[in-house]
C-alpha cells in the first residue's frame, strides 16, 4: 500500500487482516468485530501513514465522524511517541467492535510513557494528556522488552 506519504527509500508496511484473514478491501462486517495490524518503520513519516490507515479501515466499517476524529488524533500521537521516544519495530494494532474502537501501538523499548506538564508556550510534550483526556479508557503493557500503548473509544450506542 503506497500512498505517497512515505519516502521511497522505505519499505512498504505489512499489513494483514482479521481472524477472516480477508484481504484489504474485502468486505467487512463491523458487527463481528474487525481487527487490523500495519507494521510501521520507525520513522516520522510512519505517523501520517497511521493515521491515513486508520481512518481508512475506520471509515470502511462505518465508524461516526466524531468517534472517528479522535481516534485519529489519538492514533498520532501514540504512533509518533513510539518512533520519537521508542525503538523499532513498531507495530499499530487496530480493533473495531459493536461496543468501541481499540487502538494499540507496540515498540520495543520498555520505558512507559510519562503524562508531562508543560507550559502554554510549549510546542510538545502533550500526547499523554491528550490520550488520557480524550479515550475512554487507556494503558501501557509491558511484555519482554517492549510495550503496547492502547487507548479505547467507546462507539454510540455501545
Amino acid at each position: 500500500m503506497d500512498d505517497g506519504t512515505h519516502e521511497s527509500t522505505q519499505r512498504r508496511p505489512r499489513e494483514s487482516t482479521g481472524p477472516l484473514g480477508e484481504p484489504p478491501g474485502a468486505e467487512e462486517r463491523a458487527d463481528a468485530g474487525e481487527r487490523w495490524h500495519l507494521d510501521l518503520e520507525h520513522h516520522l513519516s510512519s505517523v501520517p501513514l497511521a493515521r491515513h490507515w486508520v481512518v481508512q479501515r475506520c471509515t470502511s466499517v462505518r465508524v461516526p465522524i466524531a468517534v472517528l476524529t479522535v481516534v485519529e488524533l489519538l492514533t498520532a500521537e501514540l504512533t509518533a511517541n513510539a518512533v520519537l521516544h521508542g525503538r523499532a519495530p513498531v507495530r499499530l494494532d487496530l480493533q473495531r467492535t459493536p461496543g468501541e474502537v481499540r487502538v494499540a501501538v507496540t515498540d520495543a523499548d520498555s520505558t512507559p510513557p510519562v503524562r508531562r506538564r508543560v507550559g502554554p508556550e510549549a510546542t510538545g510534550g502533550r500526547g499523554v494528556a491528550l490520550v488520557d483526556l480524550l479515550s475512554g479508557a487507556w494503558g501501557v503493557e509491558q511484555h519482554g522488552d517492549g510495550k503496547t500503548v492502547w487507548f479505547t473509544v467507546g462507539l454510540p450506542g455501545g
